[in-house]
């Protein structure tokens, strides 16, 4: 049971160390993790971010290996946020010597919407979420056609504010074919699409039809991440997006070392 898809207060967002998020995903059952504390190129607070400071993750990457002992699985990753606001300054971070995975992620809106954080703005009718919803694609199309990234994190990611959080009746149900591009690009260059078990993310029936298509065009890299920001929620919804893969026809998930994946069987 992997998870690589994982936060620390190295995160901005972040409430337990590396050490104690690590420990708590082995008591929960997890065989392997890989940490990816955020670098938003464009932050929670709307601002370009030039520069990561790569120093905190590096100490905090050492307690957790000390913490678990040299044999336990633990990958150095980062989750990589808003690229598209300047890709140079996202490669720049990529530089980081012994890196193993990285995700890709838009947390935010592009310039036409201020740069928001989905999570901060309320969404009060589905006509503005729509808004939001053409703009996060547009923003996930250059992303992917950019590539430097491992696995495509939380592809549903604006519906767990949308629609979970504010109860708007939105699905994305309408981007079905620019999904089923993003899918096949990701088949075509060799990345991964992430499941993501956060906040019930995983019980979403957009997980479920993700999954087939991508299944039917051939996808077979995935990987699963519980997106847990503290020790409390380590684990958590890992056994249902398992559950969801094996229903789907998968029968490897992807773990990397050195950005290369290594896939291994699906055990439960």
């Amino acid at each position: 049971m992997l998870d690589t898809h994982l936060h620390s207060d190295v995160s901005f967002d972040g409430h337990s160390s590396r050490a104690e998020m690590a420990l708590a995903s082995r008591a929960a059952g997890v065989t392997g993790l890989c940490f990816t504390d955020h670098y938003d190129v464009v932050n929670e607070k709307n601002q370009l971010v030039p520069v990561y400071d790569w120093a905190p993750a590096r100490a905090a990457q050492q307690a957790a290996r000390a913490a678990l002992g040299p044999d336990f699985p633990l990958g150095y990753g980062l989750e990589l946020g808003n690229a598209p606001a300047d890709f140079s300054a996202a490669a720049k971070a990529l530089e980081e010597p012994g890196l193993d995975f990285v995700l890709g992620s838009i947390h935010n809106a592009g310039p036409s919407l201020g740069w928001q954080d989905y999570y901060y703005v309320n969404f009060s009718s589905p006509e503005q979420c729509y808004r939001y919803l053409d703009d996060y694609f547009t923003g996930l199309e250059a992303l992917v056609a950019w590539g430097n990234f491992d696995s495509l994190a939380h592809l549903p990611y604006p519906l767990r504010y949308m629609a979970q959080r504010d109860g708007q009746p939105v699905s994305l149900e309408p981007y079905e074919e620019r999904i089923l591009a993003l899918l096949r690009a990701l088949i075509r260059s060799g990345k991964a699409l992430e499941v993501n078990s956060s906040k019930s993310e995983v019980l979403m029936p957009e997980y479920g039809w993700l999954l087939e298509r991508y299944h039917e065009l051939g996808g077979r890299l995935v990987t699963v991440g519980s997106d847990a920001h503290r020790a409390s929620d380590a684990g958590k919804g890992l056994r249902q997006a398992y559950a969801l893969l094996r229903a789907k026809g998968f029968t490897e998930v992807a773990f990397y070392q050195g950005r290369q994946p290594r896939l291994m069987p699906l055990s439960f």
